[in-house]
């Protein structure tokens, strides 16, 4: 026999199991005191849904409630002594208030408390998300909504609780909403984002113009590092006469997580020093400036995974400041008219995979020291200075793989000019589907000409193609910029499918390709395992070297390749230089020590004829020496120590 007591099927019975007429009467039991903390065990996140607060806590409404029905007017005038309870009917305002005969401090705010012209304190009960129309705003595309929305942030952050935009037309501002960095992190949400209809959308009052633009939708007052703030499901509107959609200069410990932001002037999310945020699922659209762009100080731990970077006439990612590990990944990328994606100052590591590039670059970049308009899709210069080409904050351990990339206005895939310690560029596949044909480069760069500082060290190429229809489009391996070089460092670059061959002669055959005088001999001095000769005499001797007929070599016609060999100098003041017959030689620095260096020296070869190449001494003393060893002529693309 069932000894339980049965509950009668007519009766309501609520999340937690509790029937609703034994609900009122244990409130009645317990009185005011417990009132609040039934609640809060009842009742878990019917205000986010926008439920009346009746219904998530008392049950539906029934016929014979107690509790006086007021809208929030009625309350702020009551003169005589309150009821422990009220109703709050106001449309998008509803909810059970509780008198708080111990307050006698707290400000009205609308949303959460509420204070009669006696002075009485009425407390909203509730558990969850603070409802900004709780707090007052209309979100009807008319009413200026700033000051509720800001009331609410502010209410929020007191407690580190939510935010919840529900649904509406527009939420309209008229002054940036100010989030406290010294305050506990919030989490601002809405229903969803980047809907025609029934989203949660903050954009411009119609007071805000063009002239006189809102600094941003969301502005942090950035007096210390905010930490665990979160953005979801909001939709951010700058109608373009908003400098920035989400602006912090100090945020750690955050996520933007489906929200959409367009735009903006200057850019969509700026953001500054902090450690670990994320940029998740999300789309930055329409904007007149940047997309996503740093701002200030050190950014660590970047992520940003499926994100949209779309039509921003910009740059599509502006990593203009330093970074400890940036992580671009399953992002569509496209249609960015200065680049897609643009690290300009020290990074490391730096990681671009599996991500979708498209008709980024159609304006491009204009560099102005040295000259030059750059088309690509992703831009890494490592420089702190705007528009210079240099590796001053080189960028290191760069990996981009596995992307799909519709260049049609680029020239490039990629065009870097730092590169501290590797470039990997593999198993990307390129793209063009239609007329005309066009061709490409995966990698634009330089060499490291006094004033430009280009530094591409460590270079791997590999498993990289046309895609679909190759009689669209070619693509090459590398374009390489400023050959007449102090020095480069593609003597390191490894690419899959060139031949290892060294087309160099050993020293014994090298003889003068310049007029001039002084000697080259066979020398008692060995590098590791390799002969060594010595130049002498008077400085600016005679290059002494060897001649590349491409009528017997045609395989290296219209072909990158460097020259390399190890000299070390017997004295200070006394130096080597490489030389080409095409660029003359390629330094007139001098060694800073007695120590074996590596010289090295990029030219490209024409598509017919000869080329000279060889080895000068420079010094100021006829008497010092310079001792050389291991020569090698190869195309770029095989590592020099191979040999």
């Amino acid at each position: 026999m069932n000894h339980e007591k049965e509950i009668d099927t007519k009766q309501e019975v609520d999340d937690s199991g509790m029937v609703s007429g034994s609900r009122r009467k244990l409130l009645a039991s317990i009185g005011l005191a417990g009132t609040a903390l039934v609640a809060g065990s009842l009742w878990s996140a019917a205000n986010v849904q926008g439920k009346r607060v009746t219904e998530g806590v008392y049950g539906a409404e029934e016929e014979g409630c107690c509790w006086p029905k007021v809208t929030i007017a009625e309350l702020r005038s009551l003169s005589t002594a309150p009821a422990e309870l009220y109703d709050v009917t106001d449309p998008g305002k509803e909810g059970v208030f509780r008198f708080d005969p111990a307050d006698v401090s707290s400000a009205d705010n609308t949303g959460l408390v509420i204070v009669s012209v006696t002075g009485a304190r009425f407390k909203r009960i509730f558990q969850g998300a603070f409802n900004v129309k709780w707090f007052g705003a209309k979100g009807d595309n008319a009413s200026d909504d700033t000051q509720s929305i800001q009331a609410a942030v502010d209410a929020a952050q007191n407690r580190g609780a939510v935010v919840y935009f529900p649904s509406s037309d527009f939420y309209l501002i008229s002054s940036p909403i100010l989030i406290d960095s010294s305050k506990r992190g919030i989490r601002l949400i809405g229903d969803d984002y980047n809907r025609r209809v029934h989203s949660s959308v903050i954009r411009p009052h119609a007071s805000v113009t063009v002239s006189a633009p809102l600094e941003a939708i969301f502005k942090f007052t950035d007096t210390e590092v905010g930490n665990q703030f979160e953005f979801s499901n909001l939709d951010i509107s700058g109608d373009n006469k908003t400098r920035y959609g989400i602006y912090s200069k100090k945020i750690a410990h955050s996520l933007f997580r489906r929200i959409s932001i367009k735009g903006t002037t200057l850019a969509a999310l700026a953001i500054g020093y902090g450690w670990c945020n994320d940029v998740e699922t999300c789309e930055i659209s329409y904007n007149r400036g940047d997309g996503i762009q740093f701002v200030d100080g050190e950014v660590n731990v970047f992520n940003v995974v499926n994100t949209k970077i779309f039509t921003n006439d910009g740059i599509g990612i502006y990593l203009s400041r330093k970074a400890l590990g940036v992580r671009i990944n399953g992002c569509n990328i496209e249609g960015n008219k200065v680049c897609g994606v643009f690290a300009r100052n020290s990074i490391m590591p730096f990681d671009l995979s599996d991500n979708y590039f498209e008709n980024n670059g159609s304006v491009g970049y204009s560099f102005a020291n040295p000259e030059r308009l750059v088309k690509a899709q992703i831009i890494i210069n490592g420089t702190v200075v705007a528009a210079t080409v240099g590796n001053t904050q080189p960028v290191s351990s760069i990996r981009i793989v596995n992307n799909f990339a519709s260049l049609r206005d680029a020239d490039c895939l990629v065009a870097c000019y730092s590169a501290k310690l590797g470039l990997e560029i593999g198993n990307n596949s390129i793209s063009r589907s239609s007329a005309p044909f066009k061709a490409y480069t995966l990698l634009r760069t330089g060499t490291s000409r006094t004033g430009m500082g280009a530094w591409v060290n460590n270079l791997k190429i590999y498993g990289n193609g046309v895609a679909y229809d190759e009689t669209y489009a070619s693509l090459a391996n590398l374009q390489i910029e400023d050959l007449a070089a102090a020095k480069t460092h593609l003597h390191r670059a490894e690419i899959q499918g060139v031949a290892r061959v060294n087309y160099s002669p050993g020293l014994g055959q090298f003889v003068p390709v310049t007029t001039g005088s002084g000697s080259f001999a066979l020398s008692s001095a060995t590098y590791r395992t390799y002969e060594a000769f010595e130049l002498s005499g008077a400085a600016n001797t005679s290059d002494w070297g060897f001649t590349i007929d491409l009528a017997q070599y045609p395989e290296l016609a219209s072909k990158y390749v460097y020259f390399a060999f190890y000299a070390r100098a017997s004295e200070a003041s006394t130096g080597a230089a490489a030389y080409s017959s095409q660029l003359g030689p390629n330094t007139s620095a001098y060694f800073e020590n007695t120590d074996w260096q590596l010289v090295s020296y990029v030219d490209l070869l024409p598509s017919s004829g000869t080329v000279s190449f060889g080895i000068r001494k420079l010094s100021v003393h006829a008497t010092s020496l310079v001792y050389v060893a291991h020569p090698v002529l190869s195309e770029v693309g095989v590592p020099y120590e191979w040999y």
